[in-house]
């Protein structure tokens, strides 16, 4: 009798154990349906997980005749280990043979350390007349363009890390500015650098409001024949202030003013210890196609860049020798800095 009792646990555990084993086995086939036939019917995701099929980028196409169609994607991810990515979009705005093709390319990254390819590299990421994003962040857009610093804590090597996207697809510079503010906390996100960065207002451009030379012939020396020169594009903001000239259908000049302190750390290490020339009180250098100075203004770390351009109009206008000094002292005189330059 004891022999039989025994014999029947042991029965019952044995159904017992088939029983959850055949479960398990269940589970199991439940999950591997949903991963191959369920979980493709949610919409992808973008970016490292910042956009959805029906967001960011995609959100003005998104009722237009059905949405965006014929997506290509390839990115790499940020990770705390590897604390860069790059994600490249591309999409039709619409059905059919003509719609148009819309991209996106956005980048997180530290920058060349050399100075010769860092300064190429900070040269890029200026278009000349962009905003300064609001609340003072270090950042600014154009309606294709954007840049951000992120936090100290997001440094790499004691360089600043920075978020940037660029492309052609319908915006501003207020929807490029969400766009980006969108791309840069998920990087900090998922790399686990920083916390999520806001703004309270919209980013506006307000135009080029700093004195322009007058198109007189710039010296001999200019290597570019005369063109009339075009129009002025830029904006002014405490701490930012940009202009952009056109000439013959191309940039002719680009100038920058930047008191923001992310942003200035960007420049760290590429003025020298020297002034550009006797009588100036900063550092760096000026040149025919190039400048770039660092003084302090009011209290405050200054750049002040600009750089020629393929449209260059052969004039003191896109002449950084003529053209640099009286933009330096307008833009510094604006935010109540002492003179520069003297005479």
């Amino acid at each position: 009798m004891p022999n039989t009792t025994a014999a029947g646990r042991t029965a019952r555990r044995a159904r017992t154990l088939t029983g959850a084993l055949a479960i398990a086995a269940l589970l199991a086939a439940l999950m591997a349906l949903w991963q191959t036939q369920f979980r493709p019917l949610s919409k992808p995701e973008y970016c490292w997980g910042t956009w959805r099929a029906d967001g960011g980028p995609f959100r003005t196409d998104a009722g237009r005749d059905g949405g965006a169609h014929r997506r290509t994607a390839r990115e790499t991810a940020p990770t705390p280990a590897r604390p860069h990515g790059r994600c490249s979009l591309s999409w039709s705005g619409g059905r059919g043979r003509d719609a148009p093709r819309r991209s996106l390319e956005v980048r997180y990254e530290t920058g060349p350390s050399a100075a010769k390819e860092r300064r190429a590299w900070l040269a890029e990421l200026f278009a000349g007349g962009d905003a300064a994003l609001p609340d003072d962040l270090p950042g600014f857009v154009t309606a294709a363009t954007g840049t951000l610093v992120l936090p100290a804590s997001c440094d790499v090597d004691g360089r600043p890390s920075v978020v940037t996207v660029s492309g052609s697809f319908d915006s501003s510079p207020d929807r490029t500015g969400r766009i980006l503010l969108e791309a840069a906390n998920r990087a900090t996100k998922v790399t686990g650098c920083a916390g999520e960065v806001r703004t309270t207002g919209p980013t506006t451009p307000t135009g080029c409001s700093l004195p322009l030379p007058a198109p007189r012939p710039a010296p001999a020396s200019a290597s570019a024949p005369p063109a009339a020169p075009g129009t002025a594009a830029g904006s002014a903001h405490d701490g930012f202030q940009t202009c952009a000239v056109a000439g013959g259908g191309q940039w002719a000049a680009r100038f920058t003013m930047v008191a923001r302190p992310r942003i200035v750390t960007l420049f760290d290490g590429l003025t020298g210890d020297s002034p550009p020339a006797p009588g100036w009180r900063a550092l760096g250098r000026i040149e025919a196609t190039a400048a770039l100075i660092r003084a302090d203004c009011a209290g405050r770390p200054t750049v002040f860049t600009m750089r020629t351009g393929p449209g260059r109009t052969g004039t003191r206008l896109d002449d950084a020798r003529e053209a640099f000094p009286p933009l330096v002292e307008a833009a510094a005189d604006r935010m109540g800095c002492a003179p520069l330059h003297s005479v």
